[in-house]
């Protein structure tokens, strides 16, 4: 194990963080909040120095590095700036007590949304403002980690997403890896300026739109209101929604937009799927809502069709509480926890193409049965998946399901209620935010347990993994190789 190139990595992260940090001192600045000067200084020289100390002290590393260095950083990177950005929540003395800071840090880091805080609005416009870049930042962590560290690992771009989605991509960048990176940072930063511009036409001002926009681009969920998005107009609902099922999207497909390359756009399986999806649950959300609860038509499709982006790309913004629902409503909208957005998108969760592949493993799977000696492939975006690659996602599945039914037990022998347990551990294994139960929409994370919050913690940062990176390096065999 190269540790040298593992702290020399970690270090370039953590100066990163500290400098993405400090752009909070604008609304310190702006607002007056000249109390959390101190707390928001330490929180942001802390991880620079330290950073910097870690760069110089393995300056002489040696340069051969392999996959599981890789691995190892990538993981420990979570829990790392985990704790670098509870740092301002836990010194400002608004979050008193770490473990509350550190799932707060985290959850924003993940792209989870779930908030212990019982009061958002109480929270300084600096700190708000962090609460809301980390999302930002985590939405294209895997971006931030190429250009901070990847580049120094000699690996292509497709290696880089072929993490993310198991090798079922299939979607080969020719550029090299730092001209991608550049590439989808243009597109992510050009995206959140003209969400920006669109939430400051809505009557958003220039933080909310900011700090809101950012929670959509990264399908991270965390408001500057208590109330979420309830209060803002049908326009800003709307524009919201449109952008988190964006977000949502491969952002792969983005750039071959920019190339010009329609055809790949249109063709892709995931996105078609992933649309019909939304479009299914959307439509039959609505009509419960139009004939159960007298809603009228648009007030019924605009809190379906916002709820369904919200969840099935793991934002975890709001405008209703649909717990109050009918049960078929919020039972649809539980399902979609499970869901997840498009492999290559900000998004949590199983991912849309592992749905895919099984559903047509099984169509393969019945229709051997019913003509034994017929030759049927199952294919995504014209190319075959293989039964090794189908068998891998069919894997990743079960491990989730036992991940989650684990993470239920442990909520349960905690003391949470059924719908409880069920809730927070599927929103937060899924990056998703609100779940059912005492964590849904209108309520907060505050009352769980403390080992219940680490566990919660620890499940936030093995979903954003994609499971199988943090499982790796929990492997014996994974030391004793190195």
């Amino acid at each position: 194990m190269n540790f040298g190139f593992i702290i020399n990595a970690l270090g370039k992260i953590a100066v990163i963080i500290g400098l993405f940090m400090a752009t909070s001192f604008a609304w310190v600045v702006y607002y007056g909040e000249y109390h959390v000067v101190k707390p928001l200084l330490i929180s942001s020289l802390f991880p620079i120095v330290l950073g910097i100390v870690m760069v110089l002290f393995t300056r002489h590393r040696k340069k051969n590095v392999n996959m599981p260095d890789r691995y190892l950083i990538v993981s420990v990177a979570w829990l790392y700036i985990g704790v670098i950005g509870a740092l301002p929540f836990f010194i400002s003395g608004y979050i008193p007590n770490f473990v509350d800071a550190f799932f707060e840090s985290v959850s924003g880091f993940t792209t989870t949304g779930c908030t212990i805080l019982t009061d958002i609005e109480a929270l300084p416009y600096s700190l708000l403002f962090w609460r809301s870049l980390t999302h930002w930042i985590g939405g294209m962590g895997i971006i931030v980690l190429v250009i901070a560290v990847f580049p120094m690992f000699k690996v292509s771009g497709y290696q880089i997403f072929s993490l993310e989605a198991s090798g079922l991509l299939n979607q080969k960048l020719k550029p090299r890896t730092t001209d991608i990176a550049k590439l989808l940072w243009i597109i992510y930063i050009s995206i959140t300026a003209i969400l920006v511009v669109l939430l400051l036409i809505g009557g958003m001002n220039l933080f909310e739109s900011l700090c809101h926009a950012f929670g959509t681009l990264g399908t991270g969920g965390f408001s500057t209101k208590n109330a979420s998005i309830t209060n803002y107009s049908s326009f800003i609902q709307y524009t919201i929604a449109i952008f988190m099922v964006l977000s949502g999207a491969n952002f792969t497909l983005y750039y071959s937009l920019f190339k010009g390359d329609f055809k790949r756009i249109f063709n892709n399986s995931e996105l078609k799927f992933y649309l019909l999806i939304i479009g299914f649950i959307t439509l039959t959300i609505t009509l419960v809502l139009f004939f159960k609860n007298n809603l009228g038509l648009e007030n019924s499709f605009r809190h379906s069709f916002f709820q369904v982006a919200s969840i099935i790309t793991t934002t975890g913004y709001a405008t209703a509480d649909y717990l109050q629902w009918p049960t078929q409503a919020w039972i649809l909208l539980f399902l979609l926890l499970f869901v997840g957005g498009c492999v290559g998108s900000t998004s949590g969760g199983i991912k849309v193409i592992r749905h895919l592949v099984v559903l047509k493993y099984l169509r393969k799977h019945v229709s051997n049965l019913i003509h034994p000696n017929a030759l049927v492939s199952v294919k995504i975006n014209k190319k075959t998946v293989h039964d090794h690659q189908a068998q891998a996602v069919i894997m990743f599945i079960m491990l989730y399901l036992t991940i989650f039914a684990a993470g239920y037990v442990i909520m349960s022998i905690l003391g949470l209620d059924m719908q409880t347990s069920l809730g927070s551990v599927a929103a937060c294994l899924g990056c998703v935010g609100p779940g059912i139960g005492t964590v849904g929409p209108a309520a907060n994370f505050f009352h769980i347990p403390e080992f219940g919050k680490i566990t919660l913690s620890i499940l936030m940062i093995v979903g954003r993994l994609e499971l199988f990176t943090f499982m790796i390096i929990l492997m014996p065999s994974f030391w004793r190789s190195n």
